[in-house]
Parts: structure tokens; C-alpha cells; sequence
């Protein structure tokens, strides 16, 4: 099992994003399930980053990685996603760009891991986000024979 980590996330770091955002315990979401949000979703990427082969321990103790700052980033959107829906403030709209943004960074991390340093996954067993089993010259050519288009026949024969 991986363990959470928020990458030193915390409430007030929504100022980053959403500037007039205050907690307390009187305010939606109270500051205690402003804190289990943040956790909700530092396990969702852990969990997702440990699946791929990731060190996350090693990534949450450098904070001058790339790789670290995409991560805060990624939980910051989702937390203003998730507040903002909570206070209905704003229009959904804003929530859905936040939570975008946050599916973009994620298919980022997914595939073109920005700064993993040490910890790239290049294993055997290891997830093909860095290399691919894809044939591509086989399926160009073969789609160009399918095409049925002269002049990529042509080219496909003079390639031979």
C-alpha cells in the first residue's frame, strides 16, 4: 500500500488560486474537512502515481523537483474544484476548468513524467509510459496500402 502525501499542501493554499477563500469552523467546508479533502485527493495521485512505479517518498522530499510542483498543483486544483462547488460560488464552469486543468496535469504525469530524477519507472515490469510497444512504421505502411491511394502504393513499392 502507498502511503498519502499532500506534498505540503494545506487549507490556505487555496489563496493561490481563489484569493477571498477563508476556513474556520463555521465556514463550507469547515477547516478540518478542508484538511480530509486535501488527504482525499493527495491519496487519489498517490495511489495513481504509485501504480506507475513512482517513488513518491522520494519526490515529496524534494521539493525543488518539477515533478513535486506538478503534484501540489494537481491537488490545489481539485481542492478549489471541490470548495467552490461546496460554497456554490462562482458558476460550475470555474470548478469544471479547475478540475480540467487538474485531468491535464494528471495525463502529464501519465505521459511525459516531467522530473522523476532518480525515481523513473524503466523496469522491465515497469508501466510503457516512457517507451512503446507500438509498431508504427507497420501501421503506416499499412495504412497507406489500405488507403488505396495511388500515390501512397506508389511510394509503399518504392520504398521496397
Amino acid at each position: 500500500m502507498a502511503e498519502i502525501y499532500t506534498f505540503n499542501v494545506v487549507p490556505d493554499d487555496i489563496g493561490r488560486l481563489l484569493p477571498r477563500i477563508a476556513f474556520d469552523a463555521l465556514s463550507a467546508p469547515t477547516e478540518t474537512q478542508a484538511e480530509d479533502i486535501i488527504l482525499d485527493h493527495a491519496a487519489e495521485l498517490s495511489a495513481f502515481l504509485s501504480g506507475m512505479g513512482v517513488g513518491i517518498q522520494a519526490i515529496n522530499d524534494h521539493p525543488e523537483y518539477a515533478m513535486y510542483r506538478v503534484c501540489q498543483r494537481y491537488i490545489l486544483l481539485r481542492f478549489a474544484a471541490q470548495v467552490i462547488r461546496l460554497r456554490n460560488q462562482n458558476s460550475q464552469t470555474m470548478a469544471d476548468r479547475l478540475d480540467e486543468q487538474a485531468e491535464g496535469l494528471k495525463e502529464t504525469l501519465r505521459t511525459r513524467p516531467a522530473d522523476m530524477g532518480a525515481q523513473r519507472p524503466n523496469g522491465p515490469n515497469s508501466p510503457n509510459i516512457l517507451r512503446s510497444n507500438a509498431n508504427y512504421p507497420e501501421q503506416i505502411y499499412t495504412r497507406q496500402i489500405n488507403s488505396r491511394s495511388r500515390v501512397a502504393i506508389n511510394a509503399a513499392v518504392d520504398r521496397m
